[in-house]
């Protein structure tokens, strides 16, 4: 029984029809090309692509050829076998028909120079699974077209009007309207775009084919989807406003048209969502929010995309960009080209008071790690002009090169509107997740947490900590674990923003980048899962609504769905340990590791690596990172004896003292105690190594589990 039921199962699978390409809204690659030659249209076919819509442009001054062209790429649910043409006479095209097994998806009837009529046109296997009933006219009139809809219980899927001489004619396509192809559909034609949007409206449907008459109105194919889906259409658009539309909106095209109003190109586009749920709902509220362009990215390190809109959109930045100044700083540390601690220039002063540019004037020196932290926590952009003078903008530059981001330029000094304006910076969401995600793949080598220290870190920004406790509450989870959770949420972002006005409207531009490790559990062990975040609003006409979009709409929404996922796995039979901040020294920071896992009767080794040889190490157990003895955490120890950039990140209730080996390590040992009450129990550990001026470690933060 159960054979003969698969066997009958994938059977039906096999004789599922198809769906057509213009009602499918799973996201996929697409290409859209106007005013092109059949040369550049079958470059983009060799790179894995195909067809979906074609219009007829005719001849450029030098006799080519010209057509405006979709594609979509030819894999999964979309994947067929196809096949395009033009300069075909009516015979040639039912030739190639027979020959392929094929069906039209697109007819292009056009009056060559010669005054013959000849096709453009596209069609795709017509056999096994997507075969359909189907039927093709040309040179025939609406009354013609109305008798074969009929006849042939059929529904439209391609109109086209076209004139040959002073007569106009009309090619149509239809398929069967039966079966899993039935849908309720209309078609109309001459009507201005009020009346299309009127009729939208009435049958409830949505467009799906589009063609302009001579007279400036309208001809139209609409239908009502099964399952329905997000879509748009625009008309009296540039060239220009078709990318942004696209990526603004998050959708493909599935029927382009050209035509001239007063000798100027124009176009209209009738789009299908081309969006996962998360980045169409959130992409939805951002755009209500605000007039500005929009843009969002989720994506796990190495891992899929989880939302993604206008993600290769370049975009200003403001003082996002300030990351790419951070990594590369950063870089030259790890590569022992210049030391956190060495002194560098800064000028202090700005172009006027309550200005935002740097000026070259009031100078002062301070070591690198602390402009590095000032430029990142406070966005300081006279530390930000001082990074980039002592390093170089040309090699700050070369680093985006060199870490693979394609989208990214920094051609102004930051904080300096008329610079902003004629010289705007370049980045992009995928360029900004390229450079988190280096950094966690050991681009800076052990000055990854320091990278992160340098930045904003409080698990309490962005609403994320608002989003755990809700989230967490909803789940039934107890403000324990929830607030266990949260002590194991790492987060580390750079936001920015400019205003900007040259004599006309002002504009608001805004972006927030982060990355954030989340703490599942598997096996009951913590296992975090590292993201790179981030959401931009460019050119809006109110900072408000801009602000809102990314901080309302976009990243605690955006984040919310995976949060959940994490606390889902939450028990209170977990292990693990997680660093906090950074250790200090130099050229190699005094780091703390941890061997093995945190479990009931087992003991845990805590390793300091790279401290002053054969010297002595203390080995601190606390229970807090907000305070020690009344002093608030973290703190810089260097008032205390420590070397600069030194802190401390937890207080100290207990501690322990030994002599460091001949490279300047020593191990501590904490035996967990064989006793279910141990469970859930939270303590953190920092160690200290002694020198001439003393070092610190990061702090590692250990909770108890079976």
């Amino acid at each position: 029984m159960l054979k003969t039921f698969v066997t009958a199962f994938l059977a039906l699978l096999a004789a599922a029809p198809a769906q057509d390409v213009r009602e499918l809204s799973t996201p996929v690659a697409h290409v859209n090309l106007v005013g092109v030659s059949a040369t550049t249209i079958n470059n983009q076919v060799a790179n894995g692509y195909r067809l979906v819509d074609i219009e007829y442009r005719g001849p450029n001054l030098l006799g080519t050829l010209l057509f405006d062209a979709v594609f979509v790429e030819n894999t999964g649910s979309y994947a067929t076998g196809w096949w395009w043409y033009f300069g075909l006479t009516s015979a040639q095209v039912a030739s190639n028909l027979t020959t392929n097994q094929a069906r039209l998806i697109d007819l292009e009837p056009y009056e060559d120079t010669s005054g013959n009529l000849r096709f453009a046109c596209v069609m795709v296997d017509n056999t096994g699974s997507n075969a359909k009933a189907w039927w093709w006219y040309f040179n025939t009139t609406t009354s013609s077209i109305t008798t074969n809809l009929t006849n042939n219980s059929a529904r439209l899927v391609d109109l086209d009007t076209y004139e040959i001489g002073t007569t106009t004619y009309y090619s149509a396509v239809m398929i069967a309207n039966t079966g899993s192809d039935s849908r309720g559909w209309w078609w109309y034609l001459n009507l201005t775009p009020a009346q299309i949007g009127s009729a939208l409206n009435t049958n409830n449907a949505r467009l799906y084919d589009l063609e302009r008459r001579a007279n400036g109105n309208w001809d139209c194919i609409m239908i009502r989807d099964p399952n329905p889906v997000a879509w748009y259409w625009w008309y009296d658009m540039t060239s220009s406003d078709i990318s942004y539309l696209i990526g603004n909106y998050g959708v493909r095209p599935i029927d382009i048209e050209s035509y001239t109003v007063s000798g100027a190109r124009r176009y209209a586009m009738v789009t299908i969502n081309n969006s996962n749920a998360l980045t169409t709902n959130i992409g939805a509220a951002m755009r209500a929010r605000t007039d500005g362009q929009v843009g969002l990215w989720f994506q796990r390190m190495n891992g899929g995309n989880l939302a993604n809109l206008n993600g290769d959109a370049q975009f200003e930045p403001a003082s996002t960009m300030k990351t790419l100044h951070h990594v590369h700083a950063m870089r030259r540390v790890r590569l022992n080209a210049v030391a956190l601690t060495t002194l560098i220039n800064v000028f202090t002063n700005y172009s006027a008071p309550g200005s935002s540019c740097p000026i070259d004037t009031g100078a002062t020196s301070q070591s690198l790690q602390s402009v590095l932290r000032l430029m990142m926590e406070n966005s300081d952009n006279a530390r930000t002009q001082a990074v980039t003078a002592y390093f170089g903008q040309g090699n700050i530059n070369n680093t985006a090169a060199a870490l693979g981001m394609a989208g990214t330029s920094l051609n102004h000094r930051l904080g300096c509107g008329a610079d902003a304006i004629a010289n705007p910076n370049r980045i992009t969401l995928r360029d900004l997740n390229t450079l988190h995600e280096q950094v966690v793949n050991g681009y800076l080598g052990t000055f990854r947490d320091t990278f992160y220290d340098l930045m904003l870190d409080s698990v309490s920004d962005l609403s994320v900590a608002a989003v755990i406790n809700a989230e967490g509450a909803a789940l039934g989870l107890s403000s324990t674990t929830i607030a266990s959770f949260r002590n194991f949420t790492q987060m580390a972002h750079k936001g920015g923003n400019y205003i900007l006005s040259n004599g006309g409207p002002t504009f608001y531009h805004r972006a927030e980048f982060g990355w954030l490790s989340l703490p599942f559990i598997s096996n009951d062990v913590i296992t975090p899962r590292e993201y790179g975040f981030g959401a931009f609003v460019n050119d809006a006409s109110n900072d408000t609504n801009a602000r809102n979009a990314i901080y309302t709409d976009a990243i605690p929404e955006m984040l919310r769905p995976t949060i959940r996922q994490a606390l889902q796995s939450w028990t209170n039979s977990l292990a693990g340990v997680v660093s906090i901040g950074a250790g200090c020294g130099s050229p190699t920071p005094y780091t703390q590791t941890v061997s093995g896992l945190p479990r009931l009767g087992t003991s845990v080794s805590y390793i300091g690596n790279n401290g002053f040889a054969s010297s002595l190490a203390v080995f601190g157990i606390g229970f807090s990172t907000t305070s020690w003895s009344g002093n608030p955490l973290p703190a810089s120890l260097a008032p205390y004896g420590g070397a600069p950039g030194c802190m401390a990140y937890n207080d100290v209730v207990s501690n322990e003292a030994r002599v460091a080996n001949s490279s300047g390590s020593a191990t501590f040992q904490v035996s967990i105690p064989n006793n279910t009450s141990f469970i859930g129990v939270q303590y953190l550990t920092q160690l200290y190594t002694l020198g001439a001026q003393f070092r610190t470690s990061n702090s590692q933060r250990t909770i108890v589990g079976l």
